[in-house]
């Protein structure tokens, strides 16, 4: 029988820095992140992978749609996540998170991997608003390592979420008319989007459900 690969990869995936701030529990959130490797064929030279990963709002669900939980993570992410689906089981038992891969690109700089990770730390301790994953890993096992990153953040950020979702009560029993009321108001603020008026209604419904602070951001941004 073959030898499994994915353990080896991941194995030689390094996390040399991760962003300050986690994973939001009412919205969505973008990280940054640089991927550095040697490029292939060519020694003493580094391929630079730079993007966005883009974390959906956590949803309280089964892990069952596990492999349509990553957007954009390059061909080989459905074996990947067959793979991971293991490791990070309990996580995913609790919450569905969804991944997407935005703004992917890729270049190769003349100096060696290990010089460009120091320099890039570097700079980045030195300050200037910036405040991406930084990682080390294959070549070819850049989506791996991607998806990796997207679960460690999840994980990471998985103990406050829960805190934040208890605190709203949205794991006790009756949570199907909490279910019911978020599907009412998802399905007005698409209206409210295109139709001003519906916007004080749409207020008022967020205040009656108690669902207010929860939906803030959202809804002041439509003004």
């Amino acid at each position: 029988m073959a030898k499994d690969p994915i353990p080896d990869l991941l194995s030689r995936i390094e996390i040399l820095r991760l962003p300050s701030r986690r994973l939001a529990t009412f919205g969505a959130t973008r990280v940054d992140y640089r991927l550095i490797s040697d490029a292939d064929g060519a020694a003493g030279r580094t391929r630079l992978r730079e993007g966005t990963v883009v974390s959906e709002r956590p949803k309280i669900l089964t892990a069952e749609s596990f492999r349509e939980r990553f957007d954009g993570f390059g061909d080989d992410s459905a074996d990947y996540a067959r793979w991971l689906q293991g490791a990070y089981r309990d996580l995913l038992r609790a919450l569905e998170y969804n991944f997407r891969n935005s703004g992917l690109s890729a270049r190769v700089i003349s100096s060696d991997p290990r010089v460009v990770a120091e320099r890039m730390l570097a700079d980045l301790a030195a300050g200037g608003g910036a405040d991406p994953a930084v990682i080390r890993c294959p070549d070819a096992a850049w989506s791996l390592a991607l998806m990796k990153l997207a679960l460690d953040e999840a994980a990471r950020s998985f103990p406050g979420h829960v805190k934040d979702l208890e605190r709203r009560g949205m794991f006790a029993p009756d949570r199907g008319e909490g279910d019911r009321r978020r599907r009412e108001v998802e399905a007005m603020l698409d209206s409210a989007r295109k139709d001003r008026s519906l916007l004080e209604p749409l207020g008022a419904k967020l205040r009656d459900y108690g669902l207010f602070a929860e939906y803030e951001d959202r809804f002041l941004a439509l003004f």
